[in-house]
C-alpha cells in the first residue's frame, strides 16, 4: 500500500463520516478514528476509555467498504469505474443454480453480456439475474441464502 492509498482512504472515511475503520491484510495494518466536535468534548469530559479491539465502520451505502477494501488490495486502480449490479426485486439471494451445483460467478471471473450470475427466489419463483455488460466480477456484497431488498446491491462489477 502506497501514500497515495492511504490518502484515498481519509478521503473515502472524512467524506462518508465513517468514524472507525480497520484494515488488516498480512503484515500490512491501518486503524482510523474519527469523532465529531461534540464527541470530543463529551470523552474529554467523561474520560471514558473505549474497549481495544473493538471497531466498527458504519457506512452510508451498501458496497461501499468493498470497493475500499478491492482498492487497498490492488485489484481496482484510481481510475476504474465500478457499478453496482443490484436486486430487481425482494427476495433470497443464491449464487448458484442449486445447492449441488458451483457458483454462477466468482470475484475476478470476466463475464459476457446476458451471463447469469445468481438467482433471486421470489414468491417461489426462481429468477435469474444477468449481467447486461461484459464485466469483471469484483466483489459479492451479499451472502448466499440471505434475503435482499428491491434495488439493493448484489454486486460490484467493472465494466469491461
Amino acid at each position: 500500500m502506497n501514500l497515495n492509498d492511504i490518502k484515498d482512504i481519509v478521503k473515502f472515511i472524512k467524506s462518508n463520516r465513517i468514524r472507525e475503520f480497520y484494515y488488516k491484510k498480512g503484515d500490512e495494518e491501518l486503524s482510523f478514528s474519527m469523532e465529531s466536535p461534540e464527541e470530543s468534548r463529551e470523552n474529554k469530559a467523561s474520560k471514558t476509555k473505549s474497549q481495544p479491539g473493538i471497531v466498527s465502520a458504519p457506512v452510508t451505502k451498501p458496497g461501499e467498504t468493498e470497493y475500499l477494501m478491492a482498492r487497498m488490495e490492488g485489484k481496482l486502480t484510481e481510475k476504474t469505474i465500478v457499478k453496482e449490479i443490484v436486486s430487481p426485486f425482494v427476495g433470497s439471494f443464491y449464487r448458484s443454480p442449486s445447492p449441488d451445483k458451483p457458483p454462477f460467478v466468482e470475484p475476478g471471473q470476466i463475464v459476457e453480456k446476458n451471463t447469469p450470475v445468481c438467482i433471486i427466489e421470489a414468491m417461489k419463483i426462481m429468477n435469474e439475474i444477468e449481467v447486461d455488460m461484459k464485466c469483471r466480477i469484483v466483489s459479492i456484497l451479499v451472502e448466499n441464502g440471505q434475503l435482499v431488498e428491491y434495488n439493493q446491491p448484489l454486486f460490484l462489477v467493472e465494466p469491461l
